[in-house]
């Protein structure tokens, strides 16, 4: 039997080993790898920091220019006899509606287009003819308001606006141009 020989682990001398004809090599200690956490962890915290911030001035931009989160409607008024001069109603996204008018506010639109119109004058060609899902039409009716909307392509119509913004300029004008074109 061949006897045992005692081994030395040392961390300076590793063992040799030998296999089949190959010259003895040392088997070195194996060292845990030791990895850098910290730039990856500073590039996430950066962009969550960043994530943060932009939401954070996000909803003070909203909150600062009268908006509220989630909306930026002001409320339709409840009856049209609650509608008051210099009210405005509708969104504030002035990029979208940019495109103005200003006239009486009656019913009824042309062959199908525009649910109502604006009367800027007696000649019917003057007239602007309306719809818009942001603000209820029908509280303004007989009023002269000044619409913001987008101009929309009228087969019919001369021009056709889907309003997003609405001011009330004066009350019942309808009725005071009638009475001034009767006399």
């Amino acid at each position: 039997m061949d006897e045992l020989k005692p081994i030395k682990l040392d961390t300076e001398t590793a063992p040799t080993t030998t296999t089949n004809n190959q010259l003895p090599t040392k088997e070195l200690p194996m060292e845990p790898v030791k990895k850098n956490f910290l730039v990856p962890s500073l590039i996430i915290v950066g962009i969550l920091a960043g994530l943060s911030t932009g939401y954070f001035f996000a909803q003070k931009k909203l909150v600062a220019s009268g908006g509220s989160v989630g909306t930026q409607l002001t409320q339709n008024p409840t009856s049209a006899g609650s509608v008051k001069v210099g009210e405005t109603f509708g969104t504030k996204d002035e990029a979208t509606f940019r495109d103005t008018a200003e006239g009486v506010l009656q019913p009824g639109g042309i062959d199908g287009e525009g649910s109502h119109h604006i009367e800027r004058g007696t000649n019917k060609s003057q007239w602007v003819y309306i719809t818009s899902s942001v603000v209820d039409l029908d509280m303004f009716i007989g009023h002269r308001v000044e619409v913001w909307g987008e101009t929309n392509q009228g087969k019919k119509a001369g021009w056709l606006m889907d309003v997003g913004k609405l001011k009330v300029l004066e009350l019942n004008a309808a009725e005071i141009n009638n009475i001034e074109l009767a006399e």
